[in-house]
């Protein structure tokens, strides 16, 4: 594990404002059951900060992310946050696509049932504050507000109505990242095989260029 307080200060600040889950905070890889996950997580994340996924324009992994598949319970939610924090306590201004500053909040983590519900909120309580957040989320808005890598947690756990409204926005926000460059961490339990079904036939294909499919699996559920 490794402490807050022995972290810079600016890198303490970039932790705290992304939403981490509280029980998370301080996890590094050895901390965590061993997962075949692991390697190619760590490689992702070596890649990240070596320049070659943020907006590296004209690289064949500009904009990908991470998409970890499994069963409740096996880790997926823990991998994720410990790979954002091991991008934070990592990354240079230049790895993150922004040479000219440092980004004030380069990585949120948020389950996907909130994002829905902050957007809604927006339509009858409009906030400023929260609409900035949303337009850092999709990629729009001053370079400093731009949430450079997202964790989207819980894909899959989204209330689905006739209107189709949660699916077209997980379409439209994950194309809108990958498309400026931006990569994303998805968790769910819903295997690529349900894809189709449940996010339409072009999604299905689409994960296979925004992400590196993973499947998580500890052999065990290590909640119980």
């Amino acid at each position: 594990m490794y402490k807050l307080e022995d972290v810079a200060p600016s890198v303490r600040a970039q932790i705290r404002a992304a939403s981490l889950p509280m029980k998370t905070i301080g996890l590094e890889f050895s901390d965590l059951t061993p997962n075949p996950a692991f390697e190619k997580v760590q490689a992702w994340i070596k890649s990240v900060k070596a320049g070659k996924v943020v907006q590296a324009a004209g690289n064949p992994n500009c904009g990908k992310g991470l998409l970890l598949l499994g069963k409740p319970g096996h880790g997926k939610t823990t991998i994720a946050s410990v790979a954002l924090q091991e991008l934070l306590r990592g990354m240079s201004a230049e790895s993150w696509g922004s040479p000219d500053l440092t980004p004030r909040r380069p990585a949120l983590f948020m389950d996907y049932p909130k994002l829905l519900r902050l957007q809604k909120s927006q339509w009858s309580d409009f906030d400023d504050s929260v609409e900035t957040m949303i337009n850092g989320i999709y990629g729009d808005g001053p370079k400093e507000n731009v949430i450079r890598t997202f964790v989207l947690d819980d894909l899959g756990k989204e209330h689905r109505t006739s209107s189709g409204w949660a699916e077209d926005t997980f379409d439209e926000l994950l194309r809108a990242r990958f498309n400026s460059g931006l990569p994303t961490i998805v968790t769910s339990n819903t295997p690529l095989s349900k894809w189709e079904t449940n996010y339409g036939a072009a999604m299905a294909s689409f994960a296979y260029e925004a992400f590196i499919p993973l499947e998580v699996d500890s052999g065990k559920d290590l909640r119980r």
